[in-house]
C-alpha cells in the first residue's frame, strides 16, 4: 500500500495567513500594483515613442542642424558649402485661431517639402489650395482646432485641412534659447507655395543641413559640427553675407527636449518605484519580525521538531515575494493596456511626436518584475536571517533580545498617562523611524507637487515687475534703406542695444544677453551704471543665482560664431529682470562691439510703437515673451500636479496604515491587559493613538522643512541643465498645504485603527499568561 504524502503544514499557514490578514495585503498588493503598473506603462510607452522618433529620423529625413543668413545664399556659397543643404524657409505670421480679431499668438509657415524635415500627417491630409494650411497636431489639440475648422492667419482666412508632426518641432520651442516649449502661442504649420507667397513679412533664410556621412555619436556630432562651423563662418563671410542664427542637432530643443524629457521620465519612475519598494520590503520586514516574536514558541517547537533554519526561513519570505511577484505580473499587464495609454496621452499633450506602435519591453518587466522581486527578497532576507539565528530554546522561551538592559530607562515623573504613552514610543522606535523616513519621501515629492502651481502663479502674477517695458522693438538695423536713422515720435520710447554672448560650462552652452543701457533709463534703474569703468558690469538676479555669481566676482563670455572672448567683472546684481542678462552703458557697448557711436538695436517702450516700418522692425517682445513658459507648465503640468496631491495623500494614508496596524498588533497582549483592568476603548486608544499621532505631527512638520530643501536642491540642479533660470518658490499655504495632506491621510487611518482597537480581545493576555 503506497502510502500518503503528508502536506507540509507551512504551506496551509500561508493560506490561512492570507485569508487571516487580508486587509493588509490586499492595500499593498494594490499599492504595488499601481505603482508597478504605471511605472511599466512609463517604460513602454517611452521605449515604443523612442523608437519612433528614432525610426523617423532616416523616414522623415531629419536636418543635422540648420542655419539662418542675413539674405537668401547664391548658388556659389551653397556649392561651397561642406554637407548637403537645402532651403527651409519661413515666415512667422500672427495667428487668430478663435477668428476674433485678437492675435493669439506667433504661427511659423513653411512651403511643402520633400528634401529634409518632412511632417507625418495625423489627421487629414497636406494642403492643395492657397487657403489651406496644416497645422500641428499639439497645438490644435492646446486650443481647440480640429480638421474642417477656419483660423485666421495674419489677416488671411485659412482652412485647416491636416494636423500634423514636424520631425524637427517634436516641442514647439520657437528659438533655440527658449527654455520652454509654447504650444499655446505658438505653432508651426504649412501651406502651398502660393499660400507662402501672399504674405508680405520678412522671410527668414534659413537653411538645414545634413552630413555626408553619418557621426557615430554625440561626441563625433560635435567634433563634425564645430568644423562644419568654422568652414561655413568663412564661406558666409568670403560671399558677402552674413550668418544670423547656427544650430546643430544636438543643440535644438526643439528636436531633443522631448526624448531627453522621457529618457529622464524613465529613468526618475525607476528610482521612485526602487525608494517605495524598499519602504514596503521594511515595512514587510518589520511585520514578519513582530510575527516571529509573537509565534516564538511555535518556531521552537518547529526547529525542535527537525525543521531547518532554510525552510523556515523559506516560508516567512514566501508572503511578500508571493505579494510582489503577483503584484508585478498584474501590474505589468495593467502597464501594457491601461497605464501606456494614459502615459502616451500625457506625452501627446505636451509634444508633437508621430505615431507610434507598442513593442514589447523585456527592460521594463526586469525593471518592475525581477528587481522589486529581488529587492523584496534582500531586506526581508537579512531581517529573518537575523532572527533565525537564536536557538530553538531561546525561541521556546521568548528570549529573542540579543542584549539586556540591566536598568529601565528612567521616564520622567509625568503623570501615568504620559510616561504610558512615551513608553510605547520607546518600544517602537523602529517602527517609527520606518514611519519618518517614508513621510520625508512623500513630503519631497508634495513639495513638487504643491511647489510647481506655486511657482508658475508666482513668475505669472510678477511677469510685468520682470519686463524692462511694456514693449521692445527689436530692429533689422538702426538705418532703413536710405541710411536715415529710424527714429519714432513716442514720448516713452528709449535707446537700447542688445546682443547674445554664451556662457560655456562643462553641462551646458547657454545663451547670455548683453545690454547696452541709456544714460538716465527709466527702464533699467541701475544708479551706478553711468559709473561703471569698461569691464564692470550689472548681471540679472538670474545670472547670478544660477551660476553662483556675487559683486565682485569675474564672467567670462564667448562669441557665438567667432573665437572672441570677454571678460567683465560684476560690480552688482539687477533684481528686476527674468532673463540671463548682462548690463552695461550703451557707450561702452558701442566700444566693446566696434559699433558706430549712434548704433543701437532697438526701442523699449511702455507704449506701442506706430510710427516705425514693419519692414524696418525684426520682431516685438512683450509679456506674452515672459509669461509663455509659465503657461506652458500650468498646461502640461498643472492638472497632473492636482492628481499628484491627491496620490501623495492616499500613498501617505497606505504607509501609515501599514506602521500603525504593526504598533497595535504588537501590543495587543498589553491592551488586552489594559482592557481587563478596566480602561475603556477611548482610553486606551489615547494611549496607543495618541502617541503615534505625537510621533506622526513631529514627522510631518520635520519633514515639510526637510522635503522642501531637498526639493529646491534638485529643483536647482534640474534647472541648470536647462537654458534660462527661475527660482522654485513654495509661498507660505504651500507648507500648511503639505503638513495638512500627510495629516489628512493620518486621519483616514485613525478609524481604521479605533476599530482595531476595540476588536482586541480580553482573552488575549490570558491566553497568553504564561
Amino acid at each position: 500500500m503506497k502510502k500518503k504524502k503528508v502536506k507540509n503544514p507551512l504551506v496551509k499557514r500561508i493560506v490561512r495567513e492570507l485569508r487571516g490578514d487580508w486587509r493588509k495585503y490586499l492595500v499593498v498588493g494594490l499599492f504595488l500594483i499601481l505603482t508597478i503598473g504605471f511605472v511599466s506603462g512609463m517604460y513602454v510607452a517611452n521605449e515604443s515613442m523612442m523608437k519612433a522618433a528614432d525610426e523617423g529620423i532616416s523616414k522623415y529625413k531629419l536636418e543635422d542642424g540648420h542655419f539662418e543668413l542675413d539674405h537668401k545664399a547664391d548658388a556659389d556659397l551653397l556649392e561651397k558649402i561642406p554637407a548637403r543643404v537645402y532651403e527651409n524657409f519661413y515666415r512667422n505670421e500672427e495667428e487668430d485661431y478663435n477668428n476674433d480679431g485678437a492675435v493669439d499668438g506667433t504661427i511659423r509657415i513653411f512651403k511643402e517639402t520633400k528634401d529634409v524635415n518632412l511632417a507625418c500627417l495625423m489627421d487629414g491630409r497636406f494642403p492643395d489650395a492657397e487657403d489651406e494650411i496644416a497645422i500641428d497636431r499639439m497645438h490644435a489639440d492646446n486650443v481647440g482646432v480640429e480638421v474642417g475648422d477656419r483660423i485666421t492667419v495674419s489677416g488671411k482666412p485659412f482652412k485647416v485641412v491636416g494636423l500634423l508632426a514636424y520631425v524637427n518641432y517634436a516641442t514647439l520651442h520657437e528659438k533655440s534659447t527658449d527654455f520652454m516649449f509654447d504650444a499655446l502661442k505658438f505653432n508651426v504649420a504649412m501651406v502651398t507655395e502660393e499660400g507662402f507667397d501672399c504674405f508680405n513679412k520678412a522671410i527668414h533664410y534659413t537653411y538645414a543641413w545634413q552630413y555626408e556621412e553619418e557621426p557615430e555619436d554625440e561626441i563625433e556630432e560635435k567634433e563634425f559640427s564645430d568644423d562644419f562651423l568654422e568652414e561655413l563662418v568663412t564661406q558666409v563671410v568670403m560671399s558677402g553675407n552674413e550668418m544670423k542664427d547656427y544650430v546643430p542637432r544636438y543643440a535644438n530643443p526643439a528636436i531633443t527636449f522631448a526624448t531627453d524629457d522621457m529618457g529622464s521620465d524613465e529613468a526618475m519612475g525607476g528610482v521612485l518605484l526602487d525608494i517605495l519598494i524598499v519602504i514596503i520590503a521594511f515595512i514587510f520586514a518589520v511585520t514578519i519580525s513582530n510575527t516571529m516574536v509573537r509565534e516564538a514558541q511555535a518556531i521552537g517547537t518547529l526547529r525542535a521538531s527537525g525543521y531547518s533554519r532554510g525552510e523556515l526561513i523559506r516560508h516567512y519570505l514566501s508572503m511578500p515575494v508571493i505579494v510582489t511577484f503577483v503584484a508585478a505580473v498584474i501590474g505589468n499587464l495593467l502597464g501594457y493596456s491601461v497605464f501606456k495609454n494614459v502615459v502616451v496621452s500625457m506625452y501627446y499633450n505636451s509634444y508633437s511626436l508621430p505615431t507610434y506602435q507598442t513593442i514589447w519591453n523585456p527592460e521594463a518587466f526586469i525593471k518592475t518584475t525581477l528587481i522589486p522581486v529581488i529587492l523584496m527578497v534582500v531586506v526581508n532576507l537579512a531581517v529573518i536571517t537575523k532572527m533565525m539565528y537564536h536557538t530553538p530554546l531561546q525561541f521556546l522561551r521568548q528570549d529573542l533580545k540579543k542584549t539586556k538592559r540591566k536598568k529601565a530607562i528612567r521616564l520622567p515623573r509625568w503623570k501615568f498617562f504620559h510616561r504610558f504613552r512615551l513608553r510605547i514610543m520607546f518600544q517602537n522606535i523602529s517602527n517609527y523611524l520606518i514611519l519618518f523616513l517614508g513621510v520625508f519621501f512623500i513630503m519631497v515629492m508634495l513639495a513638487m507637487a504643491v511647489g510647481m502651481p506655486s511657482t508658475l502663479d508666482y513668475y505669472k502674477e510678477n511677469a510685468a515687475d520682470m519686463m524692462f517695458a511694456d514693449y521692445q522693438y527689436i530692429l533689422k538695423s538702426y538705418e532703413d534703406g536710405e541710411g536715415n536713422p529710424v527714429v519714432t515720435e513716442n514720448e516713452t520710447a528709449e535707446k537700447f542695444s542688445m546682443q547674445a554672448l554664451q556662457k560655456k560650462s562643462e553641462k551646458l552652452t547657454e545663451e547670455v544677453t548683453v545690454y547696452g543701457i541709456s544714460d538716465g533709463s527709466r527702464y533699467v534703474d541701475i544708479e551706478e551704471l553711468p559709473e561703471l569703468e569698461e569691464d564692470e558690469v550689472y548681471i540679472s538676479a538670474s545670472f547670478g543665482d544660477k551660476y553662483d555669481l556675487k559683486k565682485g566676482d569675474i564672467v567670462t563670455l564667448d562669441e557665438k560664431y567667432e573665437d572672441e572672448q570677454y571678460r567683465f567683472k560684476v560690480a552688482g546684481i539687477y533684481d528686476s529682470c527674468q532673463n540671463i542678462a548682462v548690463f552695461m552703458p550703451i557707450e561702452h557697448y558701442r566700444s566693446l562691439f566696434a559699433l558706430d557711436e549712434d548704433a543701437f538695436t532697438g526701442y523699449m517702450s511702455d507704449s506701442e510703437i506706430t510710427d516705425i516700418s514693419e519692414e524696418n522692425i525684426a520682431s516685438t517682445i512683450t509679456e506674452r515673451d515672459i509669461t509663455k513658459m509659465c503657461d506652458q507648465l500650468d498646461h502640461s503640468m498643472g492638472s497632473y500636479m492636482q492628481y499628484f496631491q491627491v496620490l501623495c495623500i492616499l500613498l501617505s494614508a497606505v504607509l501609515i496604515y501599514l506602521l500603525t496596524k504593526i504598533i497595535i498588533e504588537k501590543n495587543e497582549i498589553a491592551i488586552s491587559m489594559t482592557k481587563i483592568l478596566g480602561y475603556t476603548n477611548r482610553e486606551i486608544a489615547s494611549l496607543y493613538l495618541l502617541s503615534s499621532t505625537i510621533v506622526l505631527i513631529v514627522s510631518d512638520a520635520v519633514s515639510v522643512i526637510l522635503g522642501s530643501a531637498v526639493m529646491g536642491i534638485a529643483w536647482k540642479a534640474i534647472m541648470f541643465g536647462y537654458s534660462g533660470w527661475f527660482n522654485f518658490v513654495i509661498e507660505p499655504v504651500g507648507y500648511v498645504k503639505m503638513f495638512t495632506f500627510v495629516l489628512a491621510g493620518y486621519l483616514l487611518v485613525l478609524f481604521f485603527d479605533f476599530r482595531r482597537i476595540k476588536r482586541v480581545p480580553l482573552e488575549k493576555a490570558l491566553k497568553n499568561a504564561e
